[in-house]
């Protein structure tokens, strides 16, 4: 019995939603529209998973990259960076003065690209702090190596 009332309502929702008051709309427009409307909601579906997986894998480059951030740097590539001479040419050093002198230490660059300046301070070849710069959304850290330490992680504009 439940079977049946339940086709029978399957049949007359079906017949409902078929059902025009057009008389020129041939049956073969409304199977393929129904066709195309379910496939565009197989593709909003699968752009919402999409953007739900890259929302959870951005988080864990996040993760990655801090934990990167906290890091010392090794002594290759300390050895390989440039040395910085003018530091009130970089304007994150401006804000982080507050906070730490790092006029006192030795000052490297490790990376300066369009998206990220990453600097070492050093005393002698003991590390002391390291700079993270995030130019397109202007985020400054500033890491104290030394007590594995964030002194600075905030937005400087």
């Amino acid at each position: 019995m439940y079977k049946k009332s339940m086709i029978f309502f399957a049949a007359a929702f079906v017949l409902a939603g078929c059902s025009t008051n057009k008389a020129e709309a041939p049956a073969e427009e409304s199977s393929e529209a129904a066709v195309q409307s379910s496939q565009e909601m197989a593709q909003e579906s699968s752009a919402e998973s999409a953007v739900s997986e890259s929302s959870v894998s951005s988080e864990e480059a996040d993760t990655e990259e801090d934990s990167e951030d906290m890091a010392p740097v090794s002594e290759e590539e300390a050895a390989n960076a440039e040395e910085a001479t003018d530091l009130s040419q970089y304007e994150e050093l401006a804000y982080a003065k507050d906070k730490v002198d790092l006029s006192k230490y030795e000052s490297r660059i490790l990376t300066d690209n369009q998206g990220k300046r990453v600097m070492l301070f050093s005393d002698g070849n003991q590390q002391v702090y390291k700079t993270v710069y995030v130019k397109h959304n202007n985020w400054l850290k500033v890491i104290d190596l030394k007590n594995d330490d964030l002194v600075v992680n905030e937005s400087i504009k």
